[in-house]
């Protein structure tokens, strides 16, 4: 596994950092390696990486919103579908894979980007290889957003 740190100093460079990682998954070959754990605190920066991620999809931006409440969103592009799962609001436990469907979502072609995997205990994708993004709020603008691939290379 690879890890690269960058530094956002806006929503545009989030953004742009989502673009990268969507069209690195979207030239990887390994379906079962298009699964994107985001972790950070709240407002720092994770739905706003999605559109990114999304936009390299061909997903409209504006169509991708926070999960929070819905738990998923699916957004569908060519290829499959990117499904977008926020885990805040639910206690963690490994049922909370049953009660979104996780492991149907695992099966279709497409991305799994999900923001709070810590909730779904520990293990639970191990045999998926993951892309592991951690945006850490530096201060009201800037964050620090590393970035872990599966494989030997990064966003290049």
């Amino acid at each position: 596994m690879t890890e690269q740190a960058y530094f956002s100093h806006s929503p545009e460079e989030t953004f742009t950092l989502g673009y990268r990682l969507g069209q690195r998954i979207a030239a990887w070959t390994d379906p079962s390696g298009r699964v994107v754990w985001l972790r950070g605190d709240l407002g720092a920066g994770k739905t706003h990486f999605v559109k990114g991620l999304a936009s390299a999809f061909g997903i409209l931006p504006e169509d991708v919103t926070s999960p929070t409440f819905a738990l998923a969103q699916a957004h569908a592009f060519q290829g499959g579908t990117l499904w977008h799962v926020d885990l805040y609001r639910l206690p963690a436990g490994s049922l909370i894979a049953d009660a979104i469907g996780l492991d149907e979502m695992l099966t279709q072609p497409g991305v799994l980007a999900i923001e709070w995997p810590e909730r779904l205990g520990p293990g639970f994708l191990a045999h998926h290889p993951t892309w592991q993004v951690e945006i850490d709020s530096l201060d009201d603008t800037r964050r620090r957003i590393i970035i872990r691939s599966p494989d030997a290379g990064g966003l290049g």
